[in-house]
């Protein structure tokens, strides 16, 4: 199915007729995408109730529908400035594969549906032409005509908008319409009226076949079948209500708890406590700065002057020690000198002697040199030299790092101190933290109660279905007992093996189409994901439909562990996944579509869902969600077929649809 164009008249807040052609090339390589752009209030989620109201009438999901009977929402729907007995109109044109002499064509199919404010008999006129001519046959069975090529049950798969996702996305289980498509897409609806039509014609042949005392037994237990039956649809309705009530008020116990925390009441709530630590902490400051003017007093000032003043006074002493010392040995040297010089002259060669007092001579000049360079400033000794070489390599090294060590430690009681200082002044008052306090508790109780009333529920279900099948035991085994022989006994045999093949063939169509949409969902979800390696695989239960996600280990991955992004991906990629396994070739509509998004997932929709979502994709979105740059790569890339602008002027409330786009 192909949509070619839709035709609004007086409807909502188009005034007048307007016709918006939505036809796409299917052939490969041509671009999928018809995109709407309009404000909020505009007419996005009016042009898809057309759609939705064109195809299904009175059974269409409208969404300002509301309780309204049909009639009333027909009236409600026509533009208020029409004038009066002027016709409100919806026309949509589709194309349907067709075979025509072994020959392959699409043939357009139109269906309009027109009404007035008044409409007759609360219904509108169907009219529905084939190749342009009315076809009374197919306006007579329209509704069998489109459950099959587009059955309500899986419409929303492929009609749906944000808030649809969003919901979703919020749920560990699917919605109610969720689950009903992939009954319908697993052929369980199918089972469960071949049961019902099984179970009728049963209780048929057991009428005719007993006598008075025993119809009226069988009457009774058919009776209390039917009782036990509405009980259980009653209870299975409040679990319902319950389940949802319960996900809203753990929607209200995290705002309350995200409040509490807002505006201080954890902080008053540990206020006593934060005080200790504050406390805790300043005496441990003034601990760490008695510690720094104790270090003060020693040799920590002398860092001031540690390079290069306290080094040079250590080398200037260390010059005027060997100084000294030169000084000292001199004379003694001297001696030594004469002494040497006269066992020479008398013991060694002329040529000899001559040399070595050369040498003696220079040694000494050289030594006299040393002891006249230089001047005596401190007056050092080896005392001294020895205290400025602890002083500079021991005592300082030591005192700097006790004394850095105690300032980070008074730093860091500060930095704390301030924080928690911070945290008691966004302290709420002792009346606002009561009032925070008991709308938590409150919220707390009432989770806690719905769960018991839910866990009551289960039970309570749970032991209606043991009696309702003790009542079908029992209906079935009396039955047996008094039927007729002969063929209708063989009838009520054979009834109790085709209940038992068509338990194994649900419980195997099942797997089968459980599995199928497994891996279509896990392949769509990773697909649209930017970090692949979160999930390795996605399974769905087969009783409630709840998604479970594993990673390449095998160990589960809590749903909450997901970003609230992640979790629009992994229900979009539901949804895909779902139409996919449908097999049915439908246009996709999606009325906001990138919702609250950020930029990577908006960007891997853009990219990766939208042109590979359907053969044709029409999408309604405002200025903020598909924007100027999202819109100028839909373009670069060549996706889009026609672009629109949904015009409101709410000054005469009416919605003009002109070519183009925003930007």
């Amino acid at each position: 199915m192909i949509f070619r164009e839709l035709t609004l008249q007086n409807f909502g807040a188009y005034q007048g007729k307007h016709t918006i052609n939505l036809s796409v090339d299917v052939s490969q390589d041509h671009p999928p995408i018809v995109l709407l752009g309009g404000l909020n209030g505009g007419g996005k989620t009016t042009f898809i109730d057309a759609i939705r109201l064109a195809l299904y009438g009175a059974k269409a999901q409208c969404s300002t529908r509301g309780n309204l009977n049909y009639g009333e929402f027909l009236s409600q729907s026509v533009n208020r400035e029409a004038k009066i007995g002027e016709e409100a109109a919806i026309e949509l044109v589709f194309e349907q594969a067709s075979f025509n002499k072994s020959e392959l064509r699409q043939v357009p199919i139109s269906i309009s549906r027109r009404w007035t404010q008044q409409p007759k008999n609360g219904r509108d006129i169907l009219e529905v032409r084939v190749d342009g001519w009315n076809n009374e046959t197919l306006t007579n069975t329209w509704d069998e005509f489109i459950e099959e090529i587009m059955p309500i049950g899986i419409s929303g798969l492929f009609l749906f908008d944000g808030e649809q996702v969003r919901e979703l996305a919020l749920q560990d289980t699917p919605t109610q319409g969720i689950v009903d498509a992939i009954r319908t897409i697993l052929g369980l609806e199918l089972v469960d009226r071949l049961e019902i039509d099984l179970e009728v014609l049963s209780s048929k042949k057991r009428r005719e076949s007993s006598d008075i005392e025993a119809f009226s037994k069988l009457t009774e237990i058919e009776a209390l079948i039917a009782q036990q039956s509405a009980e259980i649809d009653l209870e299975a309705a409040h679990k319902s209500q319950l389940e949802n009530d319960l996900e809203q008020a753990k929607v209200n116990l995290a705002e309350a708890e995200r409040e509490f925390m807002r505006k201080g009441g954890k902080a008053a709530g540990d206020k006593h406590e934060l005080e200790q630590s504050y406390q805790r902490l300043k005496e441990e400051a003034d601990q760490q700065r008695k510690a720094l003017l104790d270090l003060a007093e020693t040799c920590l000032p002398l860092m001031l002057i540690k390079s290069p003043l306290l080094e040079q006074a250590l080398s200037q002493s260390q010059k005027e020690l060997h100084l000294q010392k030169a000084k000292a040995a001199l004379d003694l040297i001297k001696e030594r000198d004469r002494k040497l010089s006269e066992f020479a002259e008398q013991n060694l060669p002329k040529k000899y002697t001559r040399l070595v007092q050369e040498f003696l001579e220079t040694e000494l000049a050289q030594l006299e040199d040393e002891s006249q360079d230089g001047e005596i400033w401190l007056g050092s000794d080896l005392d001294l030299v020895n205290s400025l070489s602890n002083l500079l390599e021991q005592d300082l090294p030591k005192t700097l790092s006790l004394s850095s060590n105690a300032l980070q430690k008074l730093e860091s009681c500060d930095r704390e101190s301030s924080q928690i200082q911070n945290v008691i002044a966004s302290a709420a008052s002792p009346e606002i933290y009561q009032q925070l306090l008991q709308k938590k508790e409150e919220a707390e109780a009432l989770c806690e109660s719905l769960v018991n009333q839910l866990d009551d529920s289960q039970r309570y279900l749970a032991l209606l279905e043991r009696k309702l099948a003790s009542s079908k035991r029992e209906l079935e085994n009396y039955g047996t007992t008094i039927v007729a022989r002969g063929n209708l006994e063989f009838f009520f045999q054979s009834v109790v093996k085709v209940q038992s093949t068509m338990d194994s063939f649900r419980r195997e169509l099942t797997a089968h189409k459980i599995a199928q949409l497994e891996n279509s969902v896990t392949e769509c979800f990773l697909h649209l994901l930017h970090k692949s390696r979160l999930v390795h695989r996605i399974t769905i239960a087969p009783e409630t439909f709840r998604l479970e996600l594993y990673n390449a280990e095998g160990k589960s991955i809590p749903k909450h562990r997901l970003s609230a992004g992640e979790k629009q991906m992994l229900a979009i990629a539901f949804l895909w996944g779902l139409a996919r396994v449908s097999g049915c070739q439908l246009p996709v509509v999606i009325d906001t579509p990138l919702g609250r998004l950020d930029s990577s997932h908006r960007l891997n929709l853009l990219d990766r869902y939208f042109p590979n979502a359907s053969q044709q994709v029409i999408l309604l979105s405002t200025d903020t969600e598909i924007g100027k740059e999202e819109v100028t790569r839909l373009r670069q890339n060549q996706l889009i077929a026609h672009e629109y602008i949904l015009d409101y002027d709410e000054s005469i409330n009416r919605t003009e649809v002109r070519s183009g786009y925003f930007w």
